[in-house]
């Protein structure tokens, strides 16, 4: 179901990114997480980075309950939410990327798309909110990408945004810049952190923890160079790296990490579980808001 997503009465539109669940067929605390922070924050839309599920799943039957768990916060309280890809989601080898995509976007208030499809990537697509006043009026846009799993053994760690979906993004970004005449902008989500995370980390000031290394690829493929000379995107938003929660700024672009909301994966008790909050508002969108919110925090507790 395609639902048109547009600013609110107030010129708002709120995201809540979680990242990093591994859920499998035995519903988890992530799931009771996922409620406390959409109650009270009540976001207009969710995006799922990667890594929702895992290899807990043994069957087909356990892949699907698995995202219908996922799925049950915002599914009853009627958001929007899309999702992508993250190395872990397919490792069960019950489903393809592209059956499991098309189990997502089975459910009523799902928008995630199939979208362009390259070597084994799927679901690169974008998604443009409209005006509060005019709904064919775009004043933000969100693109999403699937980053994939891991390099070829000769290089080791893992893979990166390939050449072919980087021509994808700049195609999509130059078409939408000559239909409304101006470039819109843009927020993109994907799984695994760039190269440049690290360059921020180590150049600049984090807004957040930081508690592991950041695990991108060993080969810049130069997406972020190509998001930069485009103009439109003015943050990065991943998963991946369970420890870290950080935002930081290189080259005027926000790179920052969702955290991780799972239980069942690795991660410390001194690092609360949560989620990233995007607020923007339709008169100034380049210069959105964003902020952690996690379990223990005084608001979930009342």
């Amino acid at each position: 179901m395609r639902i048109p997503l547009r600013f609110d009465s107030y010129g708002n539109f709120k995201i809540v990114q979680f990242t990093d669940l591994h859920e499998g067929p035995n519903k988890d605390k992530a799931i009771d997480i996922m409620n406390k922070i959409l109650e009270y924050e009540k976001p207009n839309m969710v995006v799922l980075t990667g890594d929702i599920i895992d290899g807990k799943c043994q069957s087909v039957d356990d892949v699907k309950l698995a995202i219908n768990h996922v799925a049950e916060p915002m599914e009853t309280r009627n958001i929007p939410w899309a999702i992508v890809f993250g190395n872990h989601d397919d490792e069960h080898n019950m489903m393809s990327k592209e059956e499991m995509m098309k189990f997502y976007m089975n459910f009523k208030y799902n928008v995630s798309q199939i979208g362009y499809k390259t070597f084994d990537r799927v679901g690169n697509y974008n998604i443009l909110l409209k005006s509060s006043k005019d709904n064919s009026i775009p004043k933000f846009n969100l693109y999403f990408m699937d980053s994939g799993k891991y390099a070829p053994r000769f290089i080791g760690g893992y893979n990166w945004i390939k050449f072919t979906q980087i021509c994808w993004y700049k195609k999509k970004a130059l078409n939408l810049k000559i239909k409304y005449n101006k470039n819109i902008p843009a927020l993109m989500f994907f799984h695994i952190p760039l190269q440049e995370f690290k360059k921020a980390y180590k150049n600049g000031v984090i807004n957040g923890k930081r508690f592991e290394e950041e695990s991108c690829p060993k080969i810049n493929s130069g997406l972020f160079e190509f998001i930069y000379n485009v103009g439109d995107v003015k943050g990065v938003f991943v998963g991946h790296d369970h420890l870290n929660n950080y935002c930081s700024v290189f080259k005027e672009i926000k790179l920052g990490y969702g955290g991780y909301a799972g239980y069942r994966t690795y991660g410390e008790d001194y690092i609360p579980r949560g989620a990233r909050v995007f607020l923007i508002n339709e008169l100034d969108p380049a210069n959105f808001k964003t902020w952690v919110r996690q379990e223990g925090d005084s608001e979930l507790n009342l």
